[in-house]
Formats: structure tokens, sequence, C-alpha cells
């Protein structure tokens, strides 16, 4: 109140009303009689028939009373939460958002104590606190959004590097041979992008002869808004890939924002692939005698990465093997703050819809349809409680850094939904995961939109890529898997996949005219006669056909929606934002 009063609130004016309020509180108990002023003394005497376990139960009880007297008269707005939660998400998943929320208010309010023990203990104990008082923690959350900085989200997002925390992964994590960080060193004279050292962190079931002799692996480039989480942070869900693969799990752990903007990192995710490629797998301790298959993965921002890689690896002369898959867990294909569908991007999806890949249907209560005014997901969910569009400006702008030449929105290693089409109509056989509730999920949904066009103009295989969009999520549930006990069961469907990817052998590609899509997208781009002839390809039959199991199938089809028929939903989001009450959804099973 000072602060307000003040005209400048702030946390140095809340300290000195801290202070201020102790300090009468001590006047009140040293200068005042013990009875209290007189009307206290009446009260005084009335009280001396209670116990003191009385007294503190009751006052406590008033408090209580006092604190919900909004709830328990009836003068709160419209059920806020009902329209914010359980009408938004599943019930796992809220549990889930529940206790990361409550542990990251915890690491927020523990971040500035000195030393790391006491920091590591009293984390704890905040993140109990939270736990008992949820709203707190979110308006812990919604405060240091304010003020976030990349100390700020490594300190929260890396919280599975606590001690307990470890453990707990530890103990819930299948027992592997091999869980070890090798250092890959990069020079300029070996072609590669910088002189620097880059740290991998292998995860693998087997033994170290098995290991040496793989013929696969998953090169896994791992989330955390480009600022933050190592692949360790990350390792409840990669340990348990690695234990139901057997096939090696290799992390990148890539220099990060603000100190290495863009493309630092990026590059050397591409550096690493390309040395694995170069010493068939040696720099990373395989035999070197075959050429590994390798499936390219990436979560949020290492979505983003893998996505990019996949453009670096295609573009690349002389020619580098392709991944046999690529799959990307909820990324962010558009590096950008844009509230609005583009026409053209709108007329993508049209095309989808004429063709029966996407419901007809998922327009026509699109709020703002029409003529480049159609509002995308970062604008239906920007009150999103883990990437809220606040927190989506902080990390771009660490991510992009200075560069003031840098156009985000023509720059396709920077956002891959702007990929031309002669590059999408190259890409391997792609998994895309992300929640229907994901302030990011319209990057995915014209990302595939784009690419399923590119390859159709080719007659290129169409029937192996796939979106998925999960009902009732939003961002991060991967990260869930340690809290929440059903975010396991799709882990496990998600590495099924990309077990699918590895085992299924590739089909030799033969040479044949392009469409007129990719034609126009070369003349777009200023290529040659020559550059066509490099990039002319058409695989005789599906290169990597998907032969998942009849489980993952039922489990996509119980959990999943399998295009875009997500913008009802999104509709009501919108009319409960205006308070217009719509209709009671308690249906969702993660």
């Amino acid at each position: 109140m000072l602060g307000h009063i003040a005209g400048r609130p702030s946390p140095s004016w809340d300290k000195i009303q801290a202070i201020v309020v102790l300090l009468m509180s001590y006047v009140a108990l040293r200068k005042v009689p013990a009875a209290g002023p007189r009307p206290f003394q009446r009260l005084h005497n009335l009280l001396k028939k209670y116990t003191p376990w009385q007294i503190l139960i009751g006052a406590l009880t008033t408090l209580y009373a006092a604190h919900h007297a909004d709830l328990l008269l009836g003068l709160t707005p419209a059920e806020p939460e009902k329209k914010m939660f359980s009408r938004r998400y599943t019930p796992g998943y809220t549990r889930g958002l529940w206790i990361l929320s409550a542990l990251d208010a915890g690491f927020f309010t523990s971040q500035s104590i000195r030393p790391k023990i006491l920091r590591d203990t009293m984390s704890a104990v905040f993140s109990v606190f939270y736990l008992f008082f949820p709203k707190r923690a979110v308006e812990k959350n919604n405060m240091m959004l304010k003020v976030i900085t990349a100390t700020h989200m490594r300190r929260s997002w890396e919280k599975m590097l606590h001690p307990v925390i470890r453990l707990m992964t530890w103990v819930n994590a299948p027992r592997l041979g091999i869980r070890r960080e090798i250092v890959v060193r990069l020079t300029k004279e070996g072609g590669y992008h910088s002189d620097s050292e880059v740290v991998v962190t292998i995860m693998f079931k087997g033994s170290e002869e098995e290991y040496a002799r793989s013929e696969s692996i998953i090169l896994d480039i791992p989330g955390g808004g480009f600022v933050a989480m190592r692949p360790s942070c990350h390792a409840d869900y990669l340990m348990a890939w690695a234990g139901q693969t057997n096939v090696p799990i290799v992390s990148i752990d890539y220099k990060k924002a603000p100190e290495f903007p863009f493309p630092h990192g990026l590059n050397e995710c591409f550096d690493i692939y390309k040395m694995i490629v170069a010493t068939k797998g040696a720099c990373i301790g395989l035999e070197g005698s075959v050429q590994p298959r390798i499936a390219l993965a990436g979560d949020s921002a290492g979505g983003t990465f893998s996505a990019s890689v996949m453009n670096m690896i295609i573009e690349h002369r002389p020619v580098l093997p392709k991944p046999v898959g690529l799959l990307m867990v909820y990324p962010c294909m558009h590096v950008g703050l844009d509230f609005w569908i583009s026409n053209s991007d709108l007329a993508v999806i049209e095309e989808e819809i004429e063709r029966g890949h996407i419901p007809e249907d998922i327009l026509k209560a699109r709020p703002g349809r029409g003529d480049g005014m159609t509002l995308n997901s970062k604008a239906a969910f920007m009150d999103d409680q883990v990437l809220g569009s606040s927190f989506l400006r902080a990390l771009m702008v660490m991510y992009i850094g200075g560069d003031t030449k840098l156009d985000h929105k023509s720059n396709y290693l920077v956002s891959p939904i702007y990929t031309p089409d002669h590059i999408l109509a190259q890409y391997p056989r792609t998994y895309i995961i992300t929640g229907e509730k994901d302030p990011l999920v319209d990057d995915s949904i014209i990302f595939m939109a784009k690419m399923r066009r590119a390859k159709r103009a080719v007659g290129a295989d169409l029937e192996s890529d796939t979106l998925r969009i999960v009902s009732g999520v939003s961002h991060a549930f991967m990260q869930m898997t340690g809290v929440v006990p059903e975010m396991k069961e799709l882990v496990r469907v998600v590495g099924e996949e990309l077990l699918d990817m590895i085992k299924t052998p590739q089909v030799v590609q033969s040479k044949e005219a392009w469409g007129d899509a990719s034609l126009q997208s070369l003349k777009e781009e200023g290529k040659g006669e020559l550059d066509l002839m490099q990039v002319n390809v058409r695989p005789v039959t599906l290169s990597n056909p998907r032969q998942t199991s009849a489980a993952v199938l039922r489990w996509e089809q119980e959990y999943t929606r399998d295009a875009v028929t997500i913008y009802e939903h999104r509709r009501v989001a919108y009319l409960d934002q205006l308070g217009i009450d719509t209709h009671d959804d308690d249906s969702g099973h993660i």
C-alpha cells in the first residue's frame, strides 16, 4: 500500500511496509498494557473461559472465513478457474500444471539464497508451501514473468537437477548400462562453423560392446526456450526412451542464448550431426564401420532446431545422408508474436480441408474469420500458464539477440514455418505431436499442411507424415512424466514412433521431374538448373512406411485429434474469456 501511495510500487516499498508493520506490532506488544485498550479488556475477560488451543483454531478459522468471504457470499466472477482449467485442460495435465507451478514458485522464491545446499533445502520447503497455496504460486510466477531474465529461467526450468527430483527420476527410470557425457570438439579447419567444444549425453540400455556396434541412434535436441535446460533436465523421458527402444540416445547440450544467440546453438547441433555422419559415429564412441541410421528428435525449442537442422542438411553440399525420420514435440515453428493467420497460410489449410485431410468444419466457428484477420493459437491462449505472450516475447528477444538485419519472417532457419517448398518436399518421414491448447499449436498445423502440399506436388510419400494433437493439454507435457503417471503412456507412444522410424529400412530413391509447385518455389528462390538437378528426386515407393502397433493406434484414436478439429473448442475458450457461459466440458482422459 505504501508504494502505491508514493506512486512507486516496488519490492523496495513492500519491504519498507513490512518493516513498518513489524515495528508497530512491537510497540503494541511492549508499550500497550497486556490486556490491551479498554474494548479489548472486555474481550480478554470473555476469552478466559477458552483454552489456548480453542482460541488458536477459532482465530485461524475466522481469518480463513474472512479471506474467502467473497466466495462464501457469491461475490466472485463466474468461476474463472473452471473456465481456465477445468474446461481447458484435462485432469491429469491440470494436476501436472499444479505441481510444476508450485516447483517454479518455490525455486523463484529461493533463488537468491546462498549457499547452494541451503537454497536447495529452502526451494523444497517453499515448493511444498505453494502446493498447499496454488493461487499464491500462480501470483508468484506471474510476477516473475514481468521481470524474467535468463538466470531466472535457468533456476526455475532446471529444477530437474535438484537432488530430490534427480533421485525421484532415477528411482522411476529404467536401469541403463550407459549414461555418460562426452565432449565433441569442433574446428573451423574441419569444415565446421566454429572452434568449440560441445557436450553430448549418451544413454543406452545395453553394454559398452553393444553400444559400439550400434547401427542406429536417436539424436535428440532438448528444448528449453533457447536459453536453458541441459539434456539432464529431460532425463525422465530420455531414459524411458533408451530403455524402451534399446537404441542409443545422443542428446546435445548446445550453447544457449542470450550469451550465444542465433545461430550459434543451431550451428552446433548441425555440426554434431555432420560429424556423426562424417565419422560414421566414431566421434561418439561407435565403431565407425557403417553409417548409422539416425532419427532426429526435439521438443519445444529443440523441435525448432530439429526442423532448422533438417533444412541445413537438405541444402548442404556435398549431399549429406538425411535422417530416417524427424520427430518434433510441440515445436515453435514461427519465432514471432503475430496474432493473425495470413491469407496464404489460411489457403494452405483450406486446401487440406478440400482434400479431406482436415474436417471441413474447422474454420466455420473461428473467431475473426476472413481477410487475413483470423486469430491464431498465440492469441487464443495468450494467458497460458506455461507460455504466456509476455514470456514468449522475452524468449524470442533473447534468442534472436541484437541482430537488426535478421528478418525472422523470411529466414527459415529462425522460423522453419517459412521453409520453401523445394526443401519441404525432401523431408523424411515426419511426426509432430503437440497440445490442443498450446499457444504454438498453429505452428505445427500450418507447417504440416505446407509440407504435405510440397510433397504432393512432387509425388513424394505422404502416408507416413503424421500430426497428432493431444486433447486437453498445452505445452511441456513431456516434463510432467515424473509427476503425472498418465503422461508416461504418452512418452511410451512417442518412443514407439521413434522405434518404428529406426527399424523400418529406407527405400532407394530415383530421379524424376518435379511438380509445378516446387519448380515455382525454386524460381522464387533464384535457383538454377544445376540446383534443380541436385534436389530432383522422388521416392519409388513409400520411403519409410509407418508401421506402429495396434496399441499405439488405439491410444492416438482415444487421446488425440488426427488433424485440426480444435477450432470449436478454441471458440469456447474465447467466449469463456468474455465471461459468456457455453457448455460444461468435463471430458479428457489424460
